[in-house]
């Protein structure tokens, strides 16, 4: 039964079943009190129920299945708990989560196409979590070298997104692999259809928490502006320009558009630069890595590309190109504002773009609308 959680009370991880060791690494981390879906969800995993859980990029998602894996998992060369993530980013960093927090007998794989094979297969003889994208633990378990047929709780972070990029197949070739009695906790920002369908095929009874965007959430401001189409650069650079303003994503349909707009920024004093897929995987995680760092100020980047992009700095979002679908407005927004920051996403809505939009403000009902004749567009210079 699908339950919307409203409820504000003070818990504490200990409350929730968190061992006092976990604790204490918590608090070394600076994590004190639970976020909402932590609350919500940790109790019913430490009590063995299997998990779906909605809940907002950047609301604390990996604790909600990390801890419990840590503190149950057993001093032995089995893999027992098996996670899965859309993309090698996403991947890295719930490893270095469990890293983080681990207790001293927790061995901690994580699994990702794009390198070598070897001591991916040799972590495997010994790990008892990993951590991995679909393809290549797919690949691993095919060619033998990966054996889940132990494991007590499998994992899917980001489920949606890993459907959206078409892993469903892979997905389920991996659960095959997978004992009928294991725990299954997903977790998503959005439960569409498809992701409940996988739930039905399984026969799955999950316990379905749906988190409402509450404090961590609450201080995005989510807006839109009608533009001109051959006003939409000085749109997005006068936008950029007036706004006091941390690091900021652009988010454009193809990778031709990233270069495009990265480099007219870069033309007119826009410390910006494009990530997209015609990018080696080294070269997108150098670039990720100066965007953290503070290196980069501005990130252009199609949605593949941005996937697993978890930087609390982010403090502006901006549509360049209207996104699709809800689900990729949902994910693309959540970049910024996370985890009690304030944050800004603002969408560039050209005039034959209001049918898609609509298919968005349908469900998020509070988009503000800019007026763009309040703003004195500033001019760019383009390249020829």
């Amino acid at each position: 039964m699908d339950e919307t959680i409203e409820t504000d009370e003070d818990v504490t991880f200990e409350d929730l079943g968190v061992s006092p060791e976990i604790v204490e690494r918590l608090k070394q981390d600076g994590i004190e009190h639970p976020t909402k879906v932590q609350e919500e969800t940790i109790k019913p995993v430490f009590e063995g129920e299997d998990v779906l859980a909605e809940s907002e990029t950047g609301s604390g998602k990996t604790l909600c299945f990390a801890l419990p894996i840590i503190q149950n998992v057993t001093n032995n060369d089995e893999t027992q708990a098996l996670v899965l993530a859309p993309t090698r980013e996403l991947a890295k960093q719930n490893a270095k989560e469990f890293k983080k927090f681990a207790l001293d007998h927790v061995d901690v794989l994580t699994i990702y196409g794009g390198v070598s094979y070897k001591p991916q297969i040799e972590g495997a003889k010994t790990a008892n979590v990993v951590v991995g994208t679909p393809g290549r633990v797919l690949d691993l378990l095919n060619q033998g070298k990966l054996d889940v047929s132990n494991i007590d709780y499998f994992v899917l972070d980001e489920a949606d997104r890993m459907l959206d990029m078409g892993f469903r197949d892979e997905l389920e070739g991996i659960m095959d692999y997978c004992p009928p009695q294991r725990q299954d906790l997903w977790f998503s920002a959005t439960i569409p259809r498809k992701l409940r369908d996988m739930v039905d095929k399984y026969q799955l009874d999950p316990i379905v928490k749906k988190i409402k965007r509450t404090k961590h959430t609450r201080n995005l401001e989510e807006k839109y502006v009608d533009v001109k189409p051959n006003r939409k650069l000085s749109m997005l650079y006068t936008l950029l320009k007036d706004r006091d303003r941390d690091l900021s994503l652009v988010f454009c349909r193809t990778k031709n558009t990233t270069r495009f707009v990265a480099k007219v920024l870069r033309d007119n004093g826009i410390d910006a630069q494009e990530l997209n897929g015609d990018m080696s995987q080294h070269q997108r995680e150098q670039m990720v890595e100066k965007f953290k760092n503070k290196n980069v100020q501005v990130i252009v980047a199609t949605d593949v590309a941005a996937r697993g992009l978890h930087i609390d700095d982010i403090t502006h979002v901006f549509n360049y190109d209207v996104p699709d679908t809800v689900d990729t407005y949902t994910h693309r927004i959540g970049r910024s504002g996370r985890q009690g920051a304030e944050g800004e996403a603002i969408t560039l809505l050209e005039k034959d773009q209001h049918h898609l939009f609509r298919k968005i403000t349908r469900v998020r009902r509070d988009i503000e609308k800019m007026d763009p004749d309040s703003m004195d567009l500033l001019d760019v210079k383009i390249p020829q």
